[in-house]
């Protein structure tokens, strides 16, 4: 790089890190006006970044150090973690965190060391079961382990792995990028992604360990390891379901055969993990949280939102209950359908299917926290369309719900987040229709 070149870069890492500072020590999600302030100023330095033509041995560090800025602050804009803790200090105590409510513990005659009442009001979910598969809950125990009687102490246990995660994504986004003959420039669009950095190391989401495993995977399969990548992508299943939309296109690229002996090793590295946690309730209380999931939760949605409206003129009230598994049905056909329709297409674009998939599932959720995006911004890399990049600057827009305790999602506003997302998207479509088309037929 020439030396106005890293000038540059260093001015945009500097103004990055201190919207770091203000965002992960200075900002609560309430506070929306500092939040789109600071995060708008992190994104066009994100921008801009791009538009440098940066070495790796920059890349890298950078993008370490970035996280680094983060390490040491309260999650800001989730409360997700508090049930990480409780979970974790249940497994550690020996308990099943699958098997009661919350409200179970607070009844019991000898308290378990750490799920007190304190610890259960901060719960924004306190009448669901845990639906955090077993990845994630040994994540928990050790952090637990790890800091015992102390919430910071498992923040920053939990932080730390997330970390290495983080690392470890970077080194398979370069070598995958490597194996697709891509410049190696582009993991920059993940490594210095915004939201990616403060929803991931900042808010604790585990997204980080899903996209590791699944990265992980890809690698190692592309390396012929068929087995070892079958049980690295049971690992990521087990830190969240949805690699499991991912596997219609995995068994068109692998055929029959080969996709047996991989969907096997997925499998049998899933039911290890499951082992430890097995009980004749283990399925029904986690089917019931998901089916809650699908009937009664809904934030930042897009298509679905738009059915709601039309049920509530026809019918007068929220047909969430009918719509949720509707679209979790649709979702499931259409990626079926496209698996199919594109069968032994996929010995290029494999990863630009993962982006396909995931992006039906996002459009059709009836939930999409920003946080959700960062999976879609790593499958990007590896493909011309930058709309996830898009999506991932404007979802914070989601936060404009938590301004008040009396929590109201502004549709105008989501509108607005769709309305450039479903554009930008329509336009890289008719930009790379001859591309799109060469890579169909």
């Amino acid at each position: 790089m020439k030396p106005n070149s890293i000038l540059k870069a260093s001015i945009l890492l500097f103004v990055s890190a201190i919207t770091y500072v203000g965002l992960g020590y200075y900002t609560e999600r309430s506070n929306f006006i500092q939040l789109i302030f600071l995060f708008a100023l992190s994104f066009a330095a994100y921008i801009l970044l791009l538009q440098q033509r940066l070495s790796l041995k920059l890349i890298i560090p950078a993008a370490i150090f970035l996280r680094l800025v983060l390490m040491f602050s309260w999650p800001s804009l989730s409360d997700d973690y508090f049930r990480f803790i409780w979970d974790g200090r249940l497994r550690v105590a020996g308990e099943n965190p699958f098997l009661h409510l919350p409200s179970y513990y607070q009844t019991l005659p000898t308290p378990i060391p750490g799920i007190n009442l304190e610890l259960f009001k901060h719960l924004n979910s306190p009448h669901y079961y845990s639906v955090y598969p077993p990845v994630s809950q040994f994540v928990f125990a050790f952090s637990a382990w790890i800091a015992p009687e102390s919430n910071w102490g498992m923040v920053l246990s939990m932080r730390f792995i997330i970390l290495m995660a983080e690392a470890a994504s970077i080194v398979f986004l370069i070598k995958l990028l490597q194996h697709y003959h891509i410049p190696v420039s582009r993991v920059a669009w993940y490594a210095f992604n915004p939201l990616v950095i403060v929803e991931l190391t900042g808010n604790l989401h585990f997204e980080a360990l899903l996209i590791c495993g699944l990265l992980g995977s890809i690698y190692l399969l592309k390396r012929h390891k068929l087995l070892l990548s079958g049980a690295i992508l049971g690992l990521a299943i087990g830190v969240k379901m949805i690699p499991l939309i991912f596997m219609p296109f995995l068994l068109a690229h692998l055929g029959w055969k080969k996709f047996l002996v991989f969907a096997s090793a997925t499998g049998f590295t899933l039911c290890l993990l499951f082992l430890p946690f097995l009980s004749q309730a283990l399925f029904q209380n986690i089917g019931q949280s998901l089916n809650l999931y699908f009937q009664k939760f809904e934030f930042n949605a897009s298509v679905y939102y738009v059915f709601r409206w039309l049920g509530s003129l026809v019918l007068g009230y929220n047909t969430i209950g009918v719509l949720g598994p509707f679209l979790s049905l649709a979702t499931f056909v259409t990626i079926m359908a496209a698996a199919y329709q594109n069968r032994n297409r996929f010995n290029q674009n494999l990863l630009t299917y993962f982006l396909l998939a995931l992006s039906i599932y996002l459009f059709l959720a009836t939930t999409v926290h920003p946080w959700y995006l960062t999976t879609l911004v790593a499958l990007s890399v590896f493909t011309p369309f930058r709309y996830a990049l898009v999506w991932s600057g404007i979802a914070v827009f989601s936060y404009a719900a938590y301004q008040t305790q009396l929590y109201q999602e502004n549709l105008y506003v989501i509108a607005l987040e769709y309305i450039v997302v479903y554009g930008w998207l329509i336009w890289e479509i008719v930009k790379n229709r001859k591309l799109i088309t060469s890579s169909i037929h």
